[in-house]
C-alpha cells in the first residue's frame, strides 16, 4: 500500500485481545489521527478519544501526513510540523505490532537544525492516550471500579523515585484496559539539555475539566510547567501501547502483576561489558584484599579494631547533609556494626567453600569485631533504630552465626527476637515504622517502612525452618498476610525488603503447601520489579543502569547493596518456576552493568580512593548526579561476595552470550552438613545455536542436565581441567547439577 496524501484512508494494526490501532485522515489537521477500537467480529467499539496525536504539545501533536504498509505488522509514519506557516521540523518513524505479546511499539525521530524551546504554558511534549469523556458518576461508581497503576513508585503518599516508566488503566464501562511503556534509554531529550525526566514528568491517570463534562489522558504526564530547550536532529520518542478487552475489572494487585510481567518484553537482549571487568569471582576476592586494607578501611578506638562505613572515612553526601543541620560526622570514628553484620554472612559462606585465603583472614578479622561490638546491639539498651536495619541486621548476624553452628550467638539473637522484636512488630500490627525506640517499642519520628514486614517474615520463617517453634511461622503468616493487603502504592521504601518479601512467600508456599501464596510470590516480584531501573540513562555514557535497583523511593539513584540483595535473593527463589525470558535478560543485565559500580570500571574521575574493588554506594542519574557521592560503601562490599556466588564462583563461562546462575544461595546449610551438589541454570540468550565450555574447577565431576526441570538422563563427566562442553540451541536453558566440591 502506497503513501496517502489527498484521499482519505484507514490503516490499521492489531494490538492486544480484540483491539485495533486505527489510523483516519483528518482534513482539520491535514494529517492522521489514530483511534483504539475494539472488535470481536461482530461489533466494532471505539474505546479511546477519536484522531489523536502521536506526540502531543503546543509545539508538538504530531499527525502524520503520510504512511506506508510495509507489512501487515508495520506501518511507515512520516510528516511536518509548522507553526506560523514555517516548518519547525520533519519528522519520521514507524509503528510495530508483535502479535506475540500484543505491544504495538512507536519509534518517532526528529530532524532540524538547532533546539526547540518548550514549556512556556504547559510542560511538553506528552506522550498520552485520550481515553475519551470522564464517564458517569466519575467521582462514585467510576472511582470504585476503576484499575490505575501509575508510577514511577512513590513513597509515604509523595516522595516520587524515578524506576518504572510505565501505567495501566482499565475502563469497567467500556470493559477495557490499556498499558504504556516509555523506553527511557532511547528519549535523549530528557537529559540536562532537554527535560530533566522525573522531575518533572509521571507516568499516570489525568482528569482534565476544562472541556465541558471532561475527559481522561494516560501516559507520560507533564506536571508542572518548566521551560527547556530540546535539540531537534535525532530527538526520538520511543513507546508502547498494549490493549487489552477484559470482561471483569482486575483488582490492583493483578493489575501490576499484569503489567509488571507484560513489560519484561521490552528488557534488552545486548549488553556492554565495562572496561576493566573481569570476573565476579576475581572481584570478590580483589574485595576482600581492599577489606583488609588497614589504613582505608579500619580504625581503632584504643580498645579494638573497627571497620568503618566508608573508605577512608569519606562521604560527601552525608558530610553536606550534616552541614545543613548544623552538625558534622567523622566516618574514621564511627564503628561501622552494620557494614561487618551486612557482610558476614556471604563471607563466611566463602571462607568456607573457596580456596582463596583471603576469604577467611577477613572473616576472622569481621567476626572479632563484631565480637567486640555485640553487646551495643544485643540486650535491649536505649536507643533509636532504624526498623530495617534493626531487623535486617540481626537476621544477617543470625544466619552466619547458624552457618558456623555458633549456638551462644544464635540463642542470645533469638531471645533478642522474643524480647523486642516478634513484641514490636505485635504492637504496630506488622505496619513498621521507619524508625522506633529500646525499649518502649514504638514508633520514632515520622514515616513509614511497610516492606520490613517482608524482612521480618522472611526472617521468622528461618527461625521456624531452624528451631521448628510454631510461633515463629505464625508470624511470618501474619506479617506477610498484612503486607499483602496495604495498597499497591504503600510498598516502596527499601526495594530489597520487597525482595525478601518474595523469598517469604515462595518459603510459605512450600512450608504450608496453601496456594495462595504462589499469586502472593507472583504480586511480590512484581513489585521488587517495579523499583528497577528499565532504562539506560541517556545522559550518563560512563555507565548502564538497566537491572540496577532504586535503593529506596526518594533516593533517585541505583545503589550496588540494593543491586545485588534483589538480584540475588530474587534468583534463589526461581528453582521449580517458570518464568520469562524478559526476566532473564533483566538478571543477565544486573550481571554486566553492576560492574559499573567500581571505580576498576569507571574513568579516573570517579574515583574516591586508590582502592578499585570497593563499589561506590551510587551511581548518578539525571534526577541527583553526584555519582558516588555517598562515598565507597564498605557496607555493601559484602555483595561483591554475593554476586561472585550468585554468578561464577562455582561456574564459569568465557562466552559473554551465556548467562549462569546459582539457583541454590540462600539454603540454610550448616558448615558441618556436607553440600552434595549445586544447581545451576545455563541459558543461551543468542538466537544461534551455542557450543560452550563451561568451568567447574571439579576434574571428572558427573554433570546431571535437567530441561524444564526434568531429568533428561544425560550425564556428562567433567574433564582433566574441571571443564565440559554443552551444546545449546537459540534461547534454551538447562538445569545443571553440579557435585560440591565443599
Amino acid at each position: 500500500m502506497g503513501k496517502v496524501h489527498l484521499m482519505p484512508q484507514t490503516f490499521e494494526l492489531a494490538s492486544g485481545e480484540k483491539t485495533k490501532l486505527v489510523f483516519q485522515f483528518d482534513e482539520t489537521v491535514g494529517g492522521y489521527g489514530y483511534s483504539l477500537v475494539q472488535d470481536d467480529g461482530q461489533k466494532k467499539q471505539i474505546v479511546s478519544a477519536e484522531l489523536q496525536p502521536l506526540i502531543r504539545g503546543d509545539r508538538f501533536n504530531l499527525y502524520p501526513q503520510s504512511i506506508e504498509q510495509v507489512t501487515p505488522h508495520l506501518l511507515k509514519l512520516s510528516g511536518t510540523k509548522s507553526e506560523n506557516g514555517a516548518v519547525l521540523f520533519a519528522w519520521s518513524g514507524t509503528v510495530a505490532s508483535d502479535p506475540g505479546t500484543g505491544w504495538l511499539r512507536f519509534e518517532i525521530e526528529l530532524a532540524g537544525e538547532g533546539g526547540l524551546t518548550v514549556g512556556a504554558t504547559r510542560l511538553e511534549p506528552e506522550i498520552t492516550i485520550g481515553l475519551g469523556e470522564l464517564p458517569p458518576y466519575e467521582r462514585g461508581d467510576h472511582v470504585w471500579f476503576k484499575t490505575n497503576i501509575d508510577n514511577p513508585t512513590k513513597w509515604n503518599d509523595e516522595a516520587r523515585g524515578n524506576d518504572f516508566p510505565a501505567c495501566y488503566y482499565y475502563d469497567s464501562y467500556k470493559k477495557f484496559g490499556v498499558m504504556l511503556f516509555f523506553d527511557m534509554s532511547a528519549m535523549g531529550w530528557m537529559a540536562k539539555a532537554g527535560v530533566a525526566r522525573f522531575l518533572h514528568y509521571r507516568c499516570g491517570l489525568r482528569r482534565e475539566y476544562e472541556n465541558g463534562s471532561g475527559s481522561l489522558e494516560i501516559g507520560l504526564l507533564g506536571d508542572t510547567p518548566v521551560q527547556a530547550d530540546i535539540p531537534l536532529d535525532g530527538t526520538r520518542f520511543v513507546y508502547g501501547i498494549r490493549c487489552l478487552s477484559m470482561e471483569e475489572p482486575p483488582t490492583e494487585q493483578s493489575a501490576v502483576v499484569d503489567l509488571v510481567e507484560a513489560c519484561l518484553h521490552f528488557a534488552p537482549k545486548e549488553t556492554a561489558t565495562p572496561p576493566n571487568a573481569d570476573s565476579w569471582r576475581q572481584f570478590s576476592v580483589k574485595c576482600a584484599e581492599d577489606l583488609l586494607n588497614t589504613d582505608a578501611c579500619w580504625s581503632n578506638n584504643g580498645a579494638y579494631d573497627m571497620l568503618i562505613p566508608y573508605v577512608n572515612g569519606i562521604s560527601p553526601a552525608w558530610e553536606e547533609s550534616f552541614r545543613a543541620k548544623g552538625l558534622s560526622v567523622d566516618f574514621r570514628n564511627q564503628p561501622g556494626l552494620d557494614a561487618a553484620l551486612m557482610m558476614i554472612h556471604p563471607l563466611t559462606e566463602l571462607a568456607h567453600s573457596s580456596n582463596a585465603p583471603v576469604y577467611a583472614e577477613l572473616r576472622d578479622k569481621v567476626w572479632k569485631f563484631i565480637g567486640n561490638m555485640a553487646d551495643e546491639f544485643l540486650g535491649g539498651r536505649p536507643r533509636v533504630w532504624g526498623t530495617w536495619q534493626y531487623i535486617y541486621l540481626l537476621q544477617e548476624w543470625w544466619r552466619a552465626a547458624w552457618f558456623e553452628e555458633d549456638a551462644g550467638t544464635c540463642t542470645r539473637i533469638e531471645e533478642e527476637v522474643k524480647q523486642i522484636v516478634i513484641p514490636m512488630a505485635k504492637r504496630c500490627s506488622y505496619m513498621f515504622p521507619l524508625s522506633f525506640r529500646v525499649p518502649e517499642l514504638v514508633k520514632h519520628g515520622n514515616g513509614d517502612n511497610y516492606p520490613a514486614a517482608g524482612a521480618y517474615s522472611y526472617f521468622m520463617l528461618l527461625l521456624y525452618k531452624a528451631t521448628k517453634d510454631a510461633e515463629y511461622l505464625q508470624e511470618a503468616e501474619r506479617s506477610l498476610k498484612v503486607l499483602l493487603q496495604l495498597p499497591v502504592n504503600s510498598l516502596h521504601q527499601e526495594s530489597f525488603l520487597l525482595s525478601m518479601a518474595v523469598q517469604a512467600a515462595d518459603g510459605l508456599g512450600k512450608e504450608t503447601g496453601d496456594a495462595a501464596y504462589g499469586e502472593a510470590y507472583r504480586y511480590l516480584l512484581a513489585q521488587n520489579l517495579r523499583m528497577m531501573y528499565w532504562y539506560d540513562d541517556p545522559g550518563f555514557p560512563d555507565y548502564r543502569l538497566w537491572g540496577m535497583f532504586q535503593a529506596c523511593t526518594p533516593m533517585l539513584y541505583p545503589a550496588f547493596f540494593e543491586n545485588i540483595e534483589c538480584t540475588a535473593r530474587i534468583v534463589s527463589t526461581l528453582k521449580g518456576k517458570e518464568f520469562s525470558e524478559g526476566l532473564l535478560l533483566a538478571l543477565n543485565q544486573a550481571r554486566t552493568n553492576n560492574f559499573y559500580c567500581f571505580p576498576r570500571c569507571l574513568p579516573d574521575r570517579y574515583r574516591l580512593s586508590e582502592l578499585d574493588y570497593i563499589p561506590l554506594e551510587n551511581l548518578g542519574t539525571l534526577e541527583d548526579d553526584k555519582t558516588g557521592y555517598a562515598g565507597q560503601e564498605i557496607y555493601g562490599a559484602g555483595q561483591t561476595f554475593r554476586a561472585a556466588m550468585l554468578w561464577d564462583e562455582w561456574l564459569v563461562s568465557a562466552d559473554p552470550g551465556i548467562y549462569l546462575m546459582n539457583m541454590d544461595g540462600y539454603e540454610l546449610i550448616r558448615k558441618s552438613e556436607k553440600r552434595a551438589s549445586r544447581t545451576f541454570m545455563v541459558v543461551n540468550l543468542e538466537p544461534v545455536e551455542k557450543v560452550s565450555r563451561l568451568s567447574t574447577n571439579i576434574p571428572g565431576a558427573k554433570v546431571a542436565v535437567y530441561k524444564d526441570e526434568a531429568d533428561t538422563g544425560e550425564v556428562i563427566t567433567t574433564d582433566e581441567a574441571g571443564d565440559l562442553i554443552l551444546r545449546l540451541s537459540p534461547i534454551e536453558r538447562l538445569l545443571l547439577t553440579i557435585p560440591a566440591a565443599v
